[in-house]
């Protein structure tokens, strides 16, 4: 018995060709935005011929209205005013919307100023950067790695700094406190009966003194 394979090889087909396609529109993203950086490297040494032989194939590997533009500066810059007049004219007309749009409006307009008097616009003292495409190409996927789950120790809270009382008794030399001093009358002092004693004994002499001398003898009297 045979069995129905129209389906499957359909389906088949199906993913073959949509994978096809990807990778066909991969490739061609990847070929303009070669050509476009070298193009952007030869317009930074000012070599614009090259310049626009890379942006073309840039631009038909993916028609980006910015190539047109940068063609357009190329142009204008190696004095070429009707051919970057008309690839101006052309980026307006793909790209309405640029943010750009009004310096490309003001390189058309003096350009074309300067053909109606018969004479070339001065070139800029220096290149302005080409621009980046205005439809970037879609991000690639990229799988991200399994990551080792980490452990995060809490953190450790620092013990709070204890303050240690300071004695303000002076400690004699073999690390002993001497006892409190206690208040005493004047009485106690040693030098106040050092006093008493100086003044008792002064007495005691002037009184031995004293008597060791007769008294004088009265007027008219003889002692003898």
């Amino acid at each position: 018995m045979r069995r129905p394979i129209g389906a499957g090889v359909l389906l088949v087909a199906l993913l073959l060709t949509s994978g096809g396609a990807a990778s066909a529109g991969d490739a061609r993203v990847d070929s303009a935005r070669a050509h476009s950086q070298e193009g952007d490297a030869y317009y930074k040494l000012e070599k614009y011929a090259n310049a626009i032989s890379e942006y073309e194939q840039a631009y038909l590997a993916k028609p980006d209205p910015s190539f047109l533009y940068n063609i357009a500066q190329c142009h204008r810059l190696m004095g070429n005013g009707p051919e970057a007049i008309k690839f101006y004219r052309r980026f307006l007309k793909d790209a309405p919307g640029a943010p750009n749009r009004a310096i490309a409006e003001k390189h058309i307009h003096d350009l074309e100023d300067a053909a109606a008097r018969g004479t070339t616009p001065p070139p800029p003292s220096s290149s302005p950067p080409p621009i980046a495409p205005l439809t970037p190409p879609p991000p690639t996927a990229v799988t991200p790695l399994p990551s080792s789950p980490t452990t995060v120790s809490p953190a450790l809270s620092a013990p709070e700094p204890t303050s240690t009382p300071v004695s303000t008794t002076p400690t004699v030399e073999s690390g002993e406190t001497p006892p409190p001093t206690e208040s005493h009358p004047f009485y106690s002092r040693w030098w106040f009966w050092a006093g008493v004693g100086a003044v008792v004994v002064g007495g005691i002499v002037l009184i031995a003194v004293t008597a060791n001398h007769d008294p004088p003898c009265p007027e008219g009297i003889s002692c003898h």
